[in-house]
């Protein structure tokens, strides 16, 4: 009988030493005075204060408990599994069960059960005024020409036009764009959401001169990845049709785990759209202060340096592809040269 209550009160005080799935996110918080987190990467989104936990993080926690116990029980074994593990990390070789045991994404990221059959398409979950909590609550001050009602408002009409799901859609923006916070190679005047065209090596990619522009070229490259058929309104994702041949090829995604090494060259991009959305579903469902504050003449101002971007952008394109042509004048022109000096040498 003794055996078992030490037995028992080992396993519960190792169950409170495991993390908590999305601590490492309430942690970060704590440390800067409750005020929200942004970051990008690996780590976790934004934090809204005074967004209580749910019933939901309870199941989670003790799935990611469940989980951890059993990669423990793994390590300790002596099982053939294991053993192999081992090896191969000697060779410098790491298998999927070793970056499986390293790596739990529960203690990461704030995951729903069954996160992974989540569907491109469907209904909202989250509301507008709980998507509006959460970007306030990152970014008072949109540098987009809009309001955060009006941005908010623009992905539910559009996404809910193709039957994408808008609080979803909303959720990768604010994931791409750093809640609208930018700082990448992506400048405000693009309204790109999605990071369209954005290859690297600081290529900017996409650019739009409105904000509605912006938001329905990303719900049509959702489309593009997720659908057979064609967007309903007209076509200004520049990047349409490559994606969607490519997934008429390959087969379409319909589920946002199926954007891991697609959309994004990460294995766990969708991980980190739904811990924004899971973060969305913890705000109020209230208006916040300031959902509303007028941007009109930040709006015009965006759409003349949009003019005069694409006007640099477009001689620049002009240049490259009259460069060639220069170069074989100056071929030529080095070429004569050289031959009148050899005739003056003689």
């Amino acid at each position: 009988m003794k055996k078992m209550t030490k037995i028992t009160c080992a396993v519960a005080v190792a169950l409170l030493l495991l993390p908590v799935p999305g601590q490492a996110a309430r942690t970060a918080s704590a440390n800067r005075g409750g005020k929200p987190v942004v970051t990008m990467g690996d780590r976790p989104g934004a934090i809204v204060p005074g967004a209580g936990q749910n019933k939901n993080d309870t199941k989670q926690n003790k799935a990611a408990k469940g989980s951890n116990t059993e990669i423990k029980n793994k390590k300790n074994s002596g099982t053939q599994v294991s053993q192999g593990n081992k090896t191969d990390t000697k060779r410098g070789v790491k298998t999927k069960q070793t970056a499986a045991a390293k790596r739990n994404l529960n203690a990461i990221y704030i995951l729903p059960k069954g996160y992974k059959d989540i569907t491109i398409k469907g209904k909202a979950e989250a509301t507008k005024k709980q998507a509006a909590q959460l970007i306030v609550a990152n970014n008072k001050n949109l540098p987009i020409g809009c309001s955060v009602g009006e941005i908010v408002d623009l992905y539910w009409e559009e996404a809910e036009r193709e039957g994408i799901r808008p609080d979803m859609a909303l959720s990768q923006a604010l994931l791409e764009t750093g809640y609208f916070n930018f700082g990448g190679a992506v400048e405000p005047w693009q309204h790109n959401f999605c990071g369209l065209g954005t290859v690297g090596n600081g290529v900017q990619g996409a650019a739009f001169k409105t904000t509605r522009e912006g938001v329905r070229a990303h719900i049509q490259h959702l489309l593009a990845y997720t659908s057979h058929d064609l967007p309903k309104t007209k076509l200004i994702d520049p990047r349409y049709e490559k994606a969607h041949n490519l997934r008429l090829q390959n087969g379409l995604i319909t589920k946002w785990s199926g954007l891991n090494w697609t959309w994004a060259m990460g294995g766990e991009y969708a991980e980190k759209v739904i811990n924004t959305h899971q973060l969305m579903l913890r705000c109020p469902d209230k208006e916040p202060e300031g959902m509303w504050t007028d941007h009109k003449k930040q709006q015009k101002e965006l759409e003349k340096l949009y003019e005069k971007k694409m006007k640099e952008r477009n001689k620049l394109e002009q240049y490259k592809y009259e460069k060639p042509k220069h170069e074989k004048y100056k071929s030529e022109n080095r070429k004569n040269e050289k031959h009148k000096n050899e005739k003056r040498k003689k």
